[in-house]
Protein backbone atom coordinates (compact mmCIF):
# COMPACT_ATOMS: atom_id res chain seq x y z
CA UNK A 1 0.00 0.00 0.00
CA UNK A 2 0.81 3.77 -0.69
CA UNK A 3 -1.96 6.00 0.89
CA UNK A 4 -3.13 5.63 4.28
CA UNK A 5 -6.89 4.16 4.10
CA UNK A 6 -9.21 5.11 7.55
CA UNK A 7 -12.07 2.23 7.65
CA UNK A 8 -15.57 2.97 8.78
CA UNK A 9 -18.62 1.42 9.19
CA UNK A 10 -22.12 3.14 8.91
CA UNK A 11 -23.98 3.93 12.07
CA UNK A 12 -26.09 1.82 13.86
CA UNK A 13 -29.56 1.05 12.61
CA UNK A 14 -33.04 -0.48 13.79
CA UNK A 15 -32.09 -3.94 12.60
CA UNK A 16 -28.77 -3.67 14.62
CA UNK A 17 -30.62 -2.61 17.46
CA UNK A 18 -33.16 -5.46 17.24
CA UNK A 19 -31.00 -7.87 16.25
CA UNK A 20 -31.80 -8.81 12.89
CA UNK A 21 -29.86 -9.68 10.26
CA UNK A 22 -29.54 -7.02 7.67
CA UNK A 23 -27.42 -8.00 4.49
CA UNK A 24 -28.18 -5.94 1.49
CA UNK A 25 -31.88 -4.99 3.09
CA UNK A 26 -31.89 -1.59 4.63
CA UNK A 27 -33.01 -0.25 7.71
CA UNK A 28 -33.33 3.31 9.02
CA UNK A 29 -30.47 4.40 11.42
CA UNK A 30 -31.02 4.72 15.07
CA UNK A 31 -31.09 8.31 17.20
CA UNK A 32 -27.99 6.63 18.46
CA UNK A 33 -25.96 6.21 15.12
CA UNK A 34 -26.66 8.95 14.20
CA UNK A 35 -24.79 10.88 16.91
CA UNK A 36 -22.41 8.76 16.98
CA UNK A 37 -21.67 9.32 13.26
CA UNK A 38 -21.08 13.39 14.23
CA UNK A 39 -18.76 12.71 16.76
CA UNK A 40 -16.50 9.94 14.70
CA UNK A 41 -16.26 12.87 12.35
CA UNK A 42 -14.79 14.96 14.20
CA UNK A 43 -12.17 12.18 14.64
CA UNK A 44 -11.66 11.25 11.46
CA UNK A 45 -11.08 15.18 10.49
CA UNK A 46 -7.47 14.63 12.15
CA UNK A 47 -6.00 12.27 9.73
CA UNK A 48 -7.64 14.83 6.77
CA UNK A 49 -8.93 12.07 4.12
CA UNK A 50 -9.51 13.49 0.96
CA UNK A 51 -12.53 11.50 -0.24
CA UNK A 52 -15.26 9.24 0.71
CA UNK A 53 -15.95 5.80 -1.14
CA UNK A 54 -18.98 4.56 -0.21
CA UNK A 55 -21.11 1.19 -0.38
CA UNK A 56 -24.49 2.62 -2.03
CA UNK A 57 -26.82 0.72 0.54
CA UNK A 58 -29.26 3.10 1.95
CA UNK A 59 -27.42 3.11 6.20
CA UNK A 60 -23.96 3.87 4.27
CA UNK A 61 -24.81 6.28 1.95
CA UNK A 62 -26.38 8.07 4.65
CA UNK A 63 -23.81 7.58 7.02
CA UNK A 64 -21.30 8.88 4.28
CA UNK A 65 -23.31 12.02 3.89
CA UNK A 66 -23.16 13.04 7.29
CA UNK A 67 -19.43 12.22 7.36
CA UNK A 68 -19.32 14.74 3.83
CA UNK A 69 -21.05 17.24 4.82
CA UNK A 70 -18.97 17.83 8.39
CA UNK A 71 -15.50 16.79 6.10
CA UNK A 72 -16.62 19.06 3.33
CA UNK A 73 -14.73 16.14 1.18
CA UNK A 74 -16.52 14.61 -2.00
CA UNK A 75 -18.45 11.14 -1.92
CA UNK A 76 -17.79 8.24 -4.50
CA UNK A 77 -20.46 5.49 -4.13
CA UNK A 78 -19.01 2.11 -5.21
CA UNK A 79 -22.08 -0.74 -5.72
CA UNK A 80 -18.40 -3.42 -5.28
CA UNK A 81 -19.00 -1.95 -1.31
CA UNK A 82 -22.11 -3.19 -0.71
CA UNK A 83 -22.82 -5.58 2.38
CA UNK A 84 -22.56 -9.36 1.63
CA UNK A 85 -25.78 -11.07 1.39
CA UNK A 86 -27.53 -13.04 3.82
CA UNK A 87 -30.04 -14.48 1.37
CA UNK A 88 -33.23 -16.03 3.25
CA UNK A 89 -31.71 -14.91 6.40
CA UNK A 90 -32.19 -11.42 5.44
CA UNK A 91 -34.68 -9.59 8.32
CA UNK A 92 -34.98 -12.89 10.16
CA UNK A 93 -33.91 -12.44 14.08
CA UNK A 94 -30.63 -13.61 14.73
CA UNK A 95 -32.07 -16.06 17.43
CA UNK A 96 -34.37 -17.41 15.02
CA UNK A 97 -31.84 -19.18 12.22
CA UNK A 98 -28.16 -19.22 13.87
CA UNK A 99 -28.18 -18.23 17.86
CA UNK A 100 -27.59 -15.45 19.30
CA UNK A 101 -23.84 -15.76 19.63
CA UNK A 102 -23.02 -17.78 16.63
CA UNK A 103 -21.27 -16.33 13.79
CA UNK A 104 -23.75 -15.57 10.47
CA UNK A 105 -20.49 -17.07 8.35
CA UNK A 106 -18.38 -19.66 10.32
CA UNK A 107 -15.80 -19.69 7.69
CA UNK A 108 -14.29 -18.08 5.01
CA UNK A 109 -16.36 -19.99 2.09
CA UNK A 110 -19.37 -20.53 4.59
CA UNK A 111 -22.76 -19.08 3.32
CA UNK A 112 -26.01 -18.25 4.32
CA UNK A 113 -29.10 -19.81 1.64
CA UNK A 114 -29.30 -17.94 -0.60
CA UNK A 115 -26.09 -15.58 0.37
CA UNK A 116 -22.31 -14.49 -0.41
CA UNK A 117 -19.43 -16.21 1.38
CA UNK A 118 -16.33 -13.47 2.21
CA UNK A 119 -14.41 -15.33 -0.45
CA UNK A 120 -16.99 -14.31 -2.90
CA UNK A 121 -16.81 -10.38 -1.45
CA UNK A 122 -13.02 -10.91 -1.87
CA UNK A 123 -13.47 -11.47 -5.48
CA UNK A 124 -16.10 -8.41 -6.01
CA UNK A 125 -13.38 -6.38 -4.41
CA UNK A 126 -10.70 -7.03 -6.30
CA UNK A 127 -11.75 -3.91 -9.29
CA UNK A 128 -12.14 -1.41 -6.20
CA UNK A 129 -8.72 -2.52 -4.32
CA UNK A 130 -7.27 -1.86 -7.51
CA UNK A 131 -8.39 1.70 -8.28
CA UNK A 132 -7.91 3.11 -4.82
CA UNK A 133 -4.25 1.22 -4.85
CA UNK A 134 -3.33 2.39 -8.17
CA UNK A 135 -4.71 6.40 -7.98
CA UNK A 136 -2.04 8.37 -7.10
CA UNK A 137 -4.90 11.29 -6.61
CA UNK A 138 -5.27 10.92 -2.86
CA UNK A 139 -2.80 10.29 -0.25
CA UNK A 140 -5.71 9.36 2.17
CA UNK A 141 -8.91 8.04 1.27
CA UNK A 142 -11.97 6.94 3.70
CA UNK A 143 -13.90 3.91 2.57
CA UNK A 144 -17.43 3.54 4.88
CA UNK A 145 -18.88 -0.09 4.15
CA UNK A 146 -20.63 -2.79 6.39
CA UNK A 147 -19.34 -5.15 8.99
CA UNK A 148 -18.56 -8.18 6.96
CA UNK A 149 -17.52 -6.28 3.65
CA UNK A 150 -14.69 -4.57 5.88
CA UNK A 151 -13.60 -7.95 7.25
CA UNK A 152 -13.23 -9.44 3.35
CA UNK A 153 -11.51 -5.75 2.42
CA UNK A 154 -9.16 -5.90 5.14
CA UNK A 155 -7.58 -9.54 4.66
CA UNK A 156 -7.53 -8.30 0.96
CA UNK A 157 -5.58 -5.38 1.57
CA UNK A 158 -3.07 -6.54 4.50
CA UNK A 159 -3.40 -10.70 3.03
CA UNK A 160 -4.49 -11.77 6.76
CA UNK A 161 -4.52 -15.33 7.68
CA UNK A 162 -8.50 -16.51 7.25
CA UNK A 163 -8.33 -17.54 10.85
CA UNK A 164 -7.22 -14.18 12.00
CA UNK A 165 -9.59 -12.03 9.67
CA UNK A 166 -12.56 -14.32 9.91
CA UNK A 167 -13.20 -12.44 13.88
CA UNK A 168 -11.92 -9.11 13.15
CA UNK A 169 -14.50 -6.72 14.83
CA UNK A 170 -16.17 -3.47 13.25
CA UNK A 171 -18.21 -1.54 15.61
CA UNK A 172 -20.58 1.16 14.61
CA UNK A 173 -18.60 3.44 16.93
CA UNK A 174 -14.80 2.49 15.59
CA UNK A 175 -12.84 3.82 12.79
CA UNK A 176 -9.37 2.05 11.68
CA UNK A 177 -6.39 3.64 10.27
CA UNK A 178 -4.45 1.43 7.98
CA UNK A 179 -1.30 3.16 7.23
CA UNK A 180 0.64 2.85 4.18
CA UNK A 181 3.22 0.32 6.28
CA UNK A 182 0.47 -2.09 7.10
CA UNK A 183 0.14 -0.88 10.88
CA UNK A 184 -3.33 -0.50 12.07
CA UNK A 185 -4.77 1.88 14.75
CA UNK A 186 -8.10 1.99 16.42
CA UNK A 187 -10.01 4.72 17.62
CA UNK A 188 -13.51 3.95 19.08
CA UNK A 189 -15.87 6.79 21.27
CA UNK A 190 -16.19 4.02 23.70
CA UNK A 191 -12.57 1.91 23.62
CA UNK A 192 -10.30 4.50 23.63
CA UNK A 193 -7.54 3.76 21.26
CA UNK A 194 -4.96 1.75 20.41
CA UNK A 195 -2.79 -0.38 17.61
CA UNK A 196 -3.65 -3.57 15.89
CA UNK A 197 -7.30 -5.01 15.62
CA UNK A 198 -10.00 -4.43 18.34
CA UNK A 199 -11.51 -7.57 19.88
CA UNK A 200 -9.85 -9.90 17.73
CA UNK A 201 -10.49 -13.46 19.34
Amino acid sequence: MHRTVILCRHGQTHFNRTSRIQGQYDSPLTKNGLEEIRKLAQTVNTYLPRVIYSSTLGRAAYSSAIYSQILQIPIHFRSNLVELSCGEWETSLRTDVIGPDALIRPSWVSRPPGGESYEDAEKRLKVFINEILSSSEYSCVMVLAHSGLNRALVRSLLGLPLDKALYIKFPHDTIYQIDADGTVRWIGLSTGSGVGFLREK
